[in-house]
């Protein structure tokens, strides 16, 4: 299995810390409202790799936090300044600070489990894991790393020279004043925040906790060091996170935790590429995305939205458009199709060997894609493959029961990692003799289109009749 990795720039061989052990940390939501479909992508790269890793016979923990400390707007760039994203809900929502975590973290649970996503082992709060941060701080401080002033804790990215190999911020180029309100107090105006005093713009910050620095609360990069460290250990094999957290977060959270263990804090790095809308960057800054509430009260699936971003490569930069949605359907259409046919049919015996032979073939093209950094889309194609295959050995009545247990068996297996099919036998349906009518009408109508070769056209109506309940077979005689 080869991976990309974010900090090398290259593939990579996999080598797991622990034999057949794999430890994954991913960046979660700061729950202040709701989680939109684009932050949803990343979260998904890191069930897509949890499941896949499972799928090859390793033993994974998966650990995902809630950031639920209250945060700066602009906390993603350096400037450790801004309006508190968790007290300005809280003012618009009439609701404590407490009362919007805990709303919001709820509502993310309910859309990873409507999205298919696989629990993680362990989803810790932020809000429970401040002594852990202020021991890291304070052996930063100790260390010399970590310096005092009037309203923080910081890091001294001076002394870590390594600050700024993962994202190509090298402290050469990173001409900070420039872009910020420099603070005065800090000895480089890149270096970041550890922990934050109750003073000055900050004096009323409502989450706030008793330091050996006094009142305040943590830097939101410590976070995650200490979280990763209490339930992974000092190196991580994986870390996920979109490719927005690689600076300053992913970069600050390096320079820190490697600092405070002496030890290598990630082996494997990955980002998922940002997802577009109309070609322009979905974020709620900009006001121009969906939640999965939105899409599901379009009528779209949550499978048509976990296939959509499952389907472009995780390191592709994503358009997403209900267009894609609509595709995506489609595609899954075909498969629970086919295996609607699967559960009914009835061929004759002897044409095991045949069946059994496309399985493994696609079985080894499958796990070569997935392997080569998760070329999902070759996987894909393979079992588009397969499913023109054993449509051609249905049509031709050489698919037994055994043999259709066993292509179940491998799509089940398949589905363990993308979570899209649907394996219940549907309930026939009995139609009204008005609905009858309207069937038989809409299926003449079909077939004279295909006669035509107006396949548009015919398609249309085939979408029209899987709305009714009615699913086409076409059969070559």
């Amino acid at each position: 299995m080869k991976i990309y990795n974010s900090y090398t720039k290259q593939k990579e061989l996999f080598k797991p810390l622990n034999d057949n052990k794999v430890n994954i940390y991913s960046c979660g939501p700061t729950v202040y409202s709701h989680a939109h479909v684009a932050n949803f992508s990343a979260f998904i790269m890191g069930d897509l790799l949890s499941r896949y890793m499972r799928y090859s016979g390793y033993e994974v923990t998966w650990v995902m936090n809630i950031t639920d400390v209250g945060h700066l707007t602009d906390d993603n760039s350096i400037s450790d300044d801004g309006e508190d994203k968790m007290e300005k809900a809280s003012k618009k929502e009439n609701k404590t600070v407490w009362e919007i975590a805990r709303f919001y973290e709820d509502a993310f649970l309910k859309d990873f489990d409507t999205l298919r996503l696989q629990r993680a082992d362990v989803f810790p709060r932020a809000t429970e894991h401040i002594p852990e941060m202020i021991e890291i701080v304070q052996d930063l401080v100790d260390k010399g790393y970590g310096y005092e002033t009037s309203d923080g804790i910081y890091f001294d990215v001076s002394k870590f020279p390594a600050y700024g190999k993962l994202s190509g911020n090298t402290m050469e180029n990173l001409n900070a004043g420039a872009r910020i309100e420099i603070n005065e107090d800090k000895r480089n105006s890149y270096d970041f925040a550890l922990w934050k005093k109750l003073v000055g713009k900050n004096e009323h910050h409502i989450m706030h906790w008793d330091s050996p620095w006094g009142e305040g609360f943590p830097g939101w990069h410590v976070e995650c060091s200490a979280m990763s460290r209490k339930y992974l250990g000092d190196t991580l094999d994986f870390h996920t996170g979109g490719e927005d957290n690689k600076f300053p977060h992913h970069e600050s959270e390096i320079a820190q935790s490697e600092t405070f263990t002496g030890k290598k804090y990630v082996n494997y790095w990955m980002h998922k590429s940002r997802v577009v809308i109309n070609n322009q960057k979905m974020s709620k800054s900009l006001g121009n995305y969906f939640t999965l509430s939105d899409l599901l009260e379009k009528g779209y699936s949550a499978e048509s939205v976990r296939y959509t971003f499952i389907s472009a490569h995780y390191r592709s930069k994503l358009n997403f458009t209900l267009d894609s949605l609509d595709e995506s359907q489609k595609s899954i259409d075909k498969f629970n199709d086919l295996i609607q046919q699967l559960l009914t049919v009835d061929g004759a015996a002897g044409n095991e060997k045949s069946i059994f032979s496309i399985i493994k073939s696609t079985k080894q093209q499958f796990e070569k894609a997935m392997d080569d950094d998760f070329n999902v889309s070759a996987a894909l194609a393979s079992l588009f493959g397969l499913l023109k295959s054993i449509r051609k050995q249905i049509n031709k009545g050489n698919v037994s029961k055994e043999s259709a247990v066993e292509i179940i068996a491998f799509l089940k297996k398949v589905d363990s990692i993308f979570a899209v099919f649907n394996f219940d036998k549907k309930e026939e349906k009995v139609f009204t003799a008005e609905e009858q009518e309207q069937i038989d009408m809409l299926i003449a109508k079909r077939k004279q289109y295909r006669l035509e070769k107006n396949w548009t056209a015919s398609d249309k109506i085939r979408d029209e009749l899987i709305k009714l309940g009615v699913e086409i077979s076409d059969i070559k005689m």
